[in-house]
């Protein structure tokens, strides 16, 4: 099954794509994929803020043994069906490849790695600039979608502020920097987030033995068919944060000893695609968590209870810090049952859009009826999810009462 089958009516929205080669302040030239809709354009642009690791302008993976993705043509065909223009571009050095699956992609390792966030924001200044100045989007309102580590750098833009942009629309966000996401991960918790949703059946926060063994056998295969034994370091007779912490320790120790020693090559092949330099210059970035509550545009942030990597209560605490700070531009949405991409692969999979996914897209579609959001009118603004309690999503309500409500779309 290929994308194309997946989406083929929602492609009929977009006018043929056109291929973008953008200089930036250097001597780099970066290459990047423009869609426009066919019909009822809203003087909307949405510029895709890539993640960490090599992009390009289709992110075309493999889900599976038969079936293929083109993360941006979904994107792209989306917001074209709801009059969106939408742009995507490959990270520096890196070129898309129809020959080298599962990432389709040749990358220059070694110049990547020497990239540095400051690059990166630098970058996007260049593309947000040269996109400006075409006539067809002299008019549009420009919102940045950032994914992960792209709202790092998407939030750094709207905070230099040497290029004009209307909103940030951000998904996945750390709100510490990468150092300390990797500490998470390693942590346990980003292992429990995982193992609950197979088998804690009484969400109570820990697996017995009973739950374990009872649980789905596709489930087990996928921590290697692991007895409860096994994963019960610590004897407790539960599973918990501390059982993983321990099983991840040497891995987290190797991590780390890769980035002291500078071994980009180690890092790329055995853990993700970046190099040391990546790591440590982002260390030296102020965190989301501190900068996106005073950025003075306005800023959606969406996060899935799920997400394993970053965890969530950082996106909530982002979203009481502005309150606090008496923002009102700022709206947090956070969507029970949702992984880190918002449930992307069960919607390239299965054509149909997750709730996550749709409320982000909903968001944008209203942008052109909220302009006054500038102006900081909180009549503007939509009422969005909030945190959840016990595994139930809430409705935002002013002041700190977390209490239940249902939602509402």
């Amino acid at each position: 099954m290929t994308f194309s089958i997946l989406i083929a009516a929602g492609l009929l929205a977009v006018q043929p794509y056109e291929m973008l080669k953008i200089p930036t302040a250097g001597t780099e030239v970066i290459v990047g994929r423009l869609s426009l809709p066919y019909l009822g354009f809203k003087n909307v642009l949405v510029i895709d803020v890539p993640g960490s690791g090599p992009n390009t302008y289709e992110n075309r993976r493999r889900i599976g043994r038969t079936t293929e993705v083109r993360y941006h043509d979904l994107f792209a065909a989306e917001f074209a069906r709801r009059g969106v223009a939408y742009f995507s571009y490959n990270t520096r050095y890196t070129e898309v490849d129809e020959n080298t699956p599962p990432t389709f992609d040749r990358v220059d390792k070694v110049r990547f790695w020497t990239i540095t966030p400051a690059e990166r924001t630098q970058d996007l200044e260049a593309i947000i600039r040269h996109l400006r100045k075409d006539p067809r989007l002299a008019r549009c309102q420009v919102l940045l979608l950032g994914w992960s580590e792209g709202s790092i750098i998407a939030s750094l833009v709207a905070e230099r502020k040497q290029v004009s942009i209307d909103g940030l629309f951000l998904a996945g966000v750390p709100a510490d920097d990468a150092y300390s996401t990797i500490l998470w991960q390693h942590s346990g918790e980003a292992s429990m987030i995982n193992m609950r949703k197979f088998f804690d059946t009484d969400n109570d926060g820990r697996i017995t033995r009973a739950e374990y063994e009872s649980g789905d056998p596709r489930a087990r295969a996928r921590v290697g068919n692991k007895t409860f034994d096994d994963l019960d370091v610590n004897q407790d007779a539960v599973l918990t944060a501390d059982d993983f912490r321990l099983i991840l320790k040497p891995r987290l120790q190797q991590i780390l000893s890769a980035v002291e020693r500078q071994d980009d090559e180690w890092i790329w092949t055995n853990f993700f695609r970046v190099g040391a330099r990546w790591i440590s210059q982002h260390r030296e970035v102020e965190p989301n968590r501190t900068r996106i509550p005073r950025l003075d545009l306005p800023v959606f942030l969406f996060h899935g209870t799920d997400d394993a990597n970053c965890p969530v209560q950082g996106v909530i605490d982002v979203g009481n810090r502005a309150r606090e700070r008496g923002r009102t531009s700022l709206r947090t949405f956070i969507i029970p049952d949702h992984d880190h991409s918002l449930e992307f692969v069960s919607w390239a999979v299965s054509g149909s859009l997750p709730e996550g996914l749709k409320i982000l897209f909903d968001q944008v579609e209203k942008w052109t009826t909220r302009e006054r959001q500038a102006s900081g009118d909180p009549a503007c603004y939509p009422r969005a999810v909030r945190p959840r309690v016990g595994c139930q999503p809430v409705r935002e309500r002013q002041g700190s009462d977390d209490t239940p409500l249902p939602v509402s779309h």
